[in-house]
């Protein structure tokens, strides 16, 4: 019989979230048990132990709990050599945006990050990310972790995946799908 897996995902069957943090596990092949609080009520007792209540989905590592499904945290979150592994490339530097930029360029407030030399072919250049684009947000989520918060992000995508990013340019609020090409085999 094989090990645990080092991951255990806390669920309830139906609910939304916890199919969409499954969906992610299982499209990064992070291995996981997945214990459903309805079907288990050990689950729910280690929940409510842990937790003080029960909530879905919880993910569990190394005895660390994160409650929720949020991609971006996931990325701090779960084995870093699990999310090494078949890693992309976003094609352009980025820096965090200081108070003077952000005042500068008209954004409500200090957050994302500005991007420079964007590489020729790369999966920005195709999404269309210039440089001097501020990237605001990824999905729903908005960038206010800066260019560390930006590279965890693009860090948890594989190739053939895609994120959509907002980006602030000359004074509009623009949408932009940056899909991660699959690498030819030979």
């Amino acid at each position: 019989m094989p090990p645990p897996a080092p991951v255990t995902v806390y669920v309830r069957a139906g609910d939304p979230t916890s199919e969409a943090l499954l969906a992610h596990l299982r499209q990064r092949g992070i291995a996981h048990t997945t214990r459903d609080v309805l079907a288990d009520p050990g689950a729910s007792a280690v929940l409510f132990g842990r937790l003080g209540r029960v909530a879905v989905p919880v993910i569990e590592n190394g005895g660390r709990m994160l409650v929720g499904y949020d991609p971006v945290q996931l990325a701090r979150f779960l084995p870093l050599d699990e999310l090494e592994a078949g890693g992309v490339s976003f094609g352009a530097a980025v820096r965090g945006v200081s108070t003077e930029l952000a005042r500068e360029r008209g954004l409500p407030w200090r957050h994302g990050v500005e991007v420079g030399r964007v590489a020729a072919g790369s999966a920005a250049a195709e999404a269309g990310v210039q440089p001097g684009d501020l990237i605001t947000a990824i999905g729903a989520y908005t960038l206010d972790g800066g260019a560390d918060q930006f590279r965890r992000a693009v860090a948890v995508r594989r190739p053939g995946e895609s994120m959509t990013v907002t980006l602030w340019r000359e004074g509009e609020s623009l949408a932009a799908t940056v899909t991660f090409p699959v690498p030819a085999r030979d």
